[in-house]
């Protein structure tokens, strides 16, 4: 197995804690999420994409501070008092040999492309890229933000229902305790 590894940045990791602060409201878009600061400072996260081998793209998050000039996005109250934890978490992508996964409409020399999480690794995968694919902020109430990156490619999500934040966190095998 070949593997590679593409994860956050200092910088990013650098900006994803001033998460932790208070914040203004949040600004949702295909692309990217941004978070506003009560200080007057926005933390921007998108998705950076890196072409592994040639065979196929791989995707982190990444994320910088900005300027808040003029912008307020959508109040979320449970962050808006700061004291906010936030926990980065670690996806993987990988493919499989060709001929070993078959599925109607493959050819014997059809090579498939898998994203999860490490606990999905096949001992068969060949190539494997480590990425930073997702983080939880928790506010100091419980509730909390799953940033996620997409289905398509370049797309950033966000989940705040409870149940599907909770059941990510299960999945990804996270425990507050």
């Amino acid at each position: 197995m070949r593997e590679y590894r593409f994860q956050a940045t200092p910088e990013s990791v650098e900006a994803l804690r001033q998460l932790r602060g208070a914040w203004r409201g949040m600004i949702v878009a295909e692309h990217s999420i941004t978070v506003v600061l009560q200080d007057q400072r926005a933390v921007r996260i998108q998705s950076d994409t890196a072409d592994v081998e040639s065979l196929f793209d791989a995707y982190r998050l990444e994320a910088e501070v900005q300027s808040a000039d003029g912008m307020y996005g959508v109040p979320i109250d449970a962050f808006a008092h700061g004291n906010n934890d936030i926990v980065l978490f670690t996806g993987v992508t990988w493919s499989e040999p060709a001929g070993a996964v078959r599925a109607e409409g493959l050819t014997d020399n059809s090579v498939m492309y898998f994203s999860g999480h490490p606990g999905q690794l096949t001992d068969t995968a060949e190539v494997v890229c480590v990425t930073t694919d997702a983080f939880v902020i928790a506010a100091s109430d419980g509730s909390g933000v799953l940033i996620r990156t997409g289905l398509r490619p370049g797309s950033v999500e966000v989940e705040r229902n409870p149940e599907k934040v909770r059941a990510f966190l299960v999945d990804r095998g996270y425990s507050a305790a």
